[in-house]
């Protein structure tokens, strides 16, 4: 095998990287010499490479350099720079000039054998791509039979390149019926990570009344109270050390990906580095499936632990895939359901991802913008609350619950009104949740000072202990003088939620009325409530929500300018932004408030990280997948 893994390396040193297939023999390097890291994926050949070559004797033919060091080169084509890391394959000629393999391969494609620098004419060229087969080839014209890469392609079968136009993706044969083969969890994962859960913060319970006292003789039918949930904090981020973080609850996780023939060229490469970097960031304890999806749906792996030879063979497929087709997103969907569904084990936390770069030609759907998929990754590997119930009860026989303002958060009130529920689900670390509740507040006798209203109570799963866990606060009262002065002090707690919950109303009012055709109209609807939100006491007082508030309103009124532009971008946005509010969860939509927009307001620190992980990584050219 040594000897082979050798020829492998000779070849990659004197040539550009080429896929070998293995189905009889391994040829794979030695543990000493393996990459515990995920390759860079190039774009250009739709091939994941190391970026890096080795240098030898003999090696006068064209290679990937060597030399990514010379981060102040610009590729002569393109005029963009060639740094390292920047998952761009660098091609050096024999003339010893340098460009991106993208930009040199497209020259030769279309016969172009002359360096554009010196004019120089080469002898051999740059690989290029076979789209039957949906991986690269090499052009061995020039090629003895004595060089290693050829003696190590002749131990397999040959495949003649027939030019013809790639009908279908390339997927698995016999797919199963029932996708009950995920690998199985570790003992120590399908158990809890530590035997002591007290060591872990639990959820924290604050609650704000509307105003701290009211008259003890005055009745009050619409009292609002302000219940505030955080998530215990985020133990990951770059000021974390590694012997400090407390494991993570593993996850199962589905991608759904588009390789629909819209999907061609960049995008497609866009694709296969965003799952790179989700693979990137899995542990050894996630498992991963992948579906992808064009006008039918195949499963390229199944559920399979990210070790490292699970997330090599996870790259290996996502690469092997090409683009051709309609775009059945609903089908693609369906199986990726279906895999959770069918799974013989669960580990704590599981999500589907679906990933497209527009709009299903067989259902009508949109989505959000892909700074949203880094985002959603950070969340899901950092799940600290798994199906978070809130009740609330009256703690007074006169006091009844008139209603549960909650967003999208599905809940009920009792027939008696004594008592209400709140479905919330699962948490990221950090993440906040603000629910409002109203109340009636009846007159109080003279020897009673202040008014009992509500008790409040959460139940949950610790994702990683396994532990359910019981929160009990405070008995809610409020303060019953025989007078309340004239400058009674408003909540700006509540007061800012209520804001909050009123411009989703809006945003909501508006969206129905646009969609109606009646632009000028939604436009007016925001502009209304715009001049009610300034005239609140959160707003009048710089509240740094309400302010963004403002902002993202007047941004919606700009994008319903026109049909056009409302169409392009507007309806994108609002739904975006009433999503974000009704779930006070982060979205991504590139808008621009971004400085003060309430993305920033929900996102989390393992969102941020992972946010600016991603960017640093990959480079996202204005054009891009979008994840849903």
């Amino acid at each position: 095998m040594a000897s082979k893994w050798k020829k492998v390396k000779m070849a990659l040193g004197s040539n550009l990287c080429v896929y070998v297939p293995t189905p009889d023999e391994d040829v794979s390097p030695p543990q000493s010499e393996r990459c515990s890291d995920v390759a860079l994926l190039s774009p250009a050949t739709d091939q994941w490479t190391r970026g890096g070559s080795a240098s030898l004797p003999w090696s006068s033919a064209l290679r990937l350099s060597r030399s990514f060091n010379r981060s102040s080169k610009k590729c002569t084509i393109c005029l963009a720079s060639m740094k390292r890391g920047e998952g761009q394959a660098i091609f050096t000629a024999e003339c010893s000039h340098s460009f991106h393999f993208q930009c040199i391969a497209s020259n030769v494609k279309h016969g172009n054998q002359i360096c554009p620098v010196c004019r120089a004419k080469w002898k051999q060229v740059p690989l290029q791509l076979d789209p039957s087969l949906g991986r690269t080839r090499i052009n061995s014209g020039n090629w003895s039979q004595d060089n290693p890469v050829m003696t190590v392609i002749r131990q397999f079968p040959s495949r003649q390149n027939s030019n013809r136009r790639v009908s279908a993706p390339v997927f698995p044969p016999n797919e199963p019926a029932i996708f009950n083969d995920d690998e199985p969890l570790d003992v120590q994962t399908s158990n809890s990570n530590t035997s002591d859960g007290s060591s872990f913060e639990r959820v924290m319970i604050k609650t704000y009344t509307e105003v701290p006292g009211v008259a003890r003789l005055t009745a009050v039918d619409d009292f609002t109270v302000l219940i505030h949930l955080k998530a215990p904090v985020s133990n990951s981020g770059p000021t974390v050390s590694q012997a400090n973080r407390i494991p993570r609850a593993p996850v199962d996780l589905v991608t759904v990906l588009d390789i629909s023939g819209s999907m061609a060229g960049t995008k497609l490469a866009l694709l296969k580095r965003a799952m790179g970097f989700v693979i990137q960031n899995l542990g050894p304890a996630d498992r991963l499936a992948v579906i992808a999806f064009s006008s039918t749906a195949r499963r390229l792996f199944s559920l399979r632990k990210m070790s490292d030879m699970g997330k090599q063979h996870a790259l290996q497929a996502v690469n092997s895939l090409v683009a051709n087709g309609g775009t059945n997103i609903a089908e693609g969907l369906r199986k990726g359901g279906k895999v959770m569904e069918d799974r013989r084990e669960k580990n704590p936390v599981s999500s589907v991802i679906l990933l497209s770069d527009g709009q299903d030609t067989y259902t009508v759907t949109s989505g959000p913008n892909p700074d949203a998929f880094a985002q959603c990754i950070g969340g899901l590997l950092s799940v600290v609350v798994k199906g978070l119930q809130v009740i609330v009860e009256s703690s007074n026989p006169n006091v009844r619950l008139r209603s549960l303002k909650a967003g999208s958060y599905k809940n009920h009130l009792m027939p008696d009104r004594k008592s209400g529920c709140i479905d919330v689900g699962d948490l990221y670390a950090d993440e906040e949740r603000d629910f409002l509740v109203s109340v009636n507040i009846p007159t109080e006798s003279v020897s009673h000072k202040e008014t009992s209203l509500l008790k409040v109570n959460c139940y949950y799963n610790d994702p990683l202990t396994k532990e359910t866990v019981k929160l009990v606060s405070e008995e809610i009262t409020i303060k019953r003088p025989q007078n309340v002065g004239k400058e009674t002090v408003i909540s700006i707690e509540v007061d800012r939620q209520r804001n909050r919950l009123q411009s989703a109303e809006a945003m909501m009012e508006a969206k129905t009325v646009a969609e109606e055709g009646d632009l000028a109209r939604a436009v007016l609807i925001l502009e209304k409530f715009r001049k009610v939100l300034s005239e609140t006491i959160s707003a009048k007082s710089g509240d740094r929500l309400c302010m963004a508030l403002d902002a993202e309103l007047k941004e919606m009124q700009e994008r319903m300018a026109s049909r056009h532009v409302y169409e392009a971008s507007g309806r994108a946005y609002i739904l975006s932004g009433l999503s974000s509010h009704s779930w006070q969860r982060a979205t991504a939509r590139g808008d621009s408030t971004e400085g003060s927009s309430l993305v920033q307001s929900y996102q989390t620190p393992s969102m941020t990280e992972m946010l600016s992980r991603s960017q640093a990584q990959l480079i996202i050219p204005a054009s891009q997948p979008r994840p849903r």
